[in-house]
């Protein structure tokens, strides 16, 4: 039996690469002494993880197959033990999916704009896009992971463990909802982006049922509380996502170079006959903008060297957009990469750049990139388009704003005036990024 401490943490995959935020969490939760049970939907897609992440992968609980005899042993247990419970918890998640219905709906047709950004889909991104924001496919899925989500109960009970946590706001969540249900056990979850603004359906009961819930962003916030109401608004609570001051510090090239004489302090730049560098890190997916900012190396008059960061579904695409556009040779595809390589990479740039943009249909779209915050961390400049993430505010407070010169999302020309800008100031782009260079001063809206 388990300690009655323990809190189950529920992941939809777990370890992923590039979600090292939830990492960090988890980590950071066990040195201060809270136990955590690790279980998670399914497995990671690729390989390669944080050294911290493989770590804790061996402790991982996969859950099985839907179907899977053990799943049908465990329904059938609860539904002889608890009829009621059992069948409610399938009305429950009906009539929540019901009630959103009239919010979601107002939500989706907002992202449709004259201003909409280039549509960057192949054929499979576009079916898959549907699967994933069809109200009608996301309730089925949700109906479809009951069976699994009772199994969970049953593991946690038989584990003595009375309490979950569910980071994404999704089909992590909805499970967590109904082992609430059927097992009377209190659960709290975490909402970051696409979670909330895919399908905005299932939030309002989860948040209403909740003992409490966590997002990274003040707007985020504001959206679950108008799903939700305003009496389970108190329940919400807005925790930014931290960063290594220990892994992203300023390196020590950043005190050698030219002097800004205007403030008397070293700027940090290529040599001369170098050619500026600039960083990107995403998934490589649509949102992420990467095409437009591909599009504004093509239009700069000064070449420079391009490293993305990052892998995912987009990659040929934008390696062939790289070769129509005749730069193939200034850009560099790095795949997935640990955070240490990443630090280095930072420590190689003259600008952090992320182009990203919001999907005009399904508003999929970056709340607070943490790639922001790394950057700004190790005092890269960053020009960023204003505008096209969820919490942008929160990444641009007084304190911390006039490290980026912002930029209109989902156009290349004004992503390449403001990359040309800050390469040709890289003293006055300097300055702006050692002002904000501690993310102690992150926070905001």
């Amino acid at each position: 039996m388990g300690d009655q401490q323990t809190i189950a943490f529920l992941f939809p995959a777990f370890p992923v690469l590039h979600q090292t935020f939830v990492l960090w969490e988890v980590l950071a939760l066990r040195q201060r002494g809270l136990s955590i049970a690790l279980y998670s939907i399914k497995r990671p897609s690729t390989r390669t993880q944080q050294p911290e992440g493989e770590a804790l992968a061996s402790e991982v609980r996969y859950l099985p197959w839907p179907c899977s005899r053990a799943v049908l042993r465990a329904n059938v247990a609860v539904l002889v033990r608890a009829p009621r419970r059992y069948f409610a918890a399938y009305a429950g998640v009906v009539q929540g999916w019901w009630r959103d219905r009239a919010a979601g709906r107002a939500w989706q047709r907002k992202q449709i704009s004259e201003a909409a950004p280039d549509r960057e889909f192949t054929m499979t991104e576009f079916l898959l896009g549907y699967y994933h924001r069809s109200p009608f496919l996301y309730l089925l899925k949700s109906l479809w992971l009951i069976p699994l989500a009772v199994y969970l109960g049953e593991d946690l009970r038989a584990r003595g463990i009375r309490r979950i946590h569910a980071h994404w706001a999704s089909y992590s969540a909805t499970m967590a909802l109904v082992v609430h249900w059927v097992f009377d056990m209190p659960f709290s979850f975490t909402a970051h982006a696409y979670d909330i603004y895919l399908v905005p359906r299932l939030l309002g009961v989860k948040v209403r049922e909740a003992e409490f819930a966590v997002t990274c962003a003040k707007a985020n916030a504001a959206f679950l509380a108008e799903l939700a109401g305003p009496a389970a608004a108190a329940r919400i609570v807005v925790n930014y996502h931290g960063v290594s001051l220990d892994r992203f510090r300023p390196p020590p090239s950043a005190l050698a170079g030219s002097v800004d004489g205007a403030q008397n302090r070293p700027v940090a730049g290529p040599r001369r006959g170098e050619r500026p560098c600039l960083v990107t890190c995403g998934r490589l997916e649509p949102y992420k903008g990467h095409h437009v900012l591909l599009r504004a190396v093509a239009m700069l008059s000064r070449p420079v060297r391009c490293v993305v960061v990052g892998e995912g579904p987009q990659r040929r695409r934008l390696e062939q957009l790289a070769r129509e556009l005749g730069i193939r040779e200034r850009v560099e595809f790095t795949g997935p990469v640990p955070q240490t390589r990443l630090a280095e990479l930072y420590a190689e740039a003259d600008l952090f750049v992320l182009a990203s943009v919001v999907l005009e249909r399904s508003g999929k779209r970056d709340v607070i990139p943490n790639v922001l915050v790394e950057a700004m961390a190790m005092q890269v400049p960053q020009p960023a388009p204003w505008g096209s993430y969820v919490g942008r505010p929160s990444a641009a407070n007084p304190a911390t704003k006039q490290s980026r010169l912002l930029v209109c999302p989902w156009r290349s020309q004004p992503q390449k005036h403001g990359t040309a800008r800050s390469i040709s100031g890289r003293a006055a782009a300097k300055r702006y990024a050692s002002a904000a260079g501690s993310p102690r001063a992150y926070g905001g809206s």
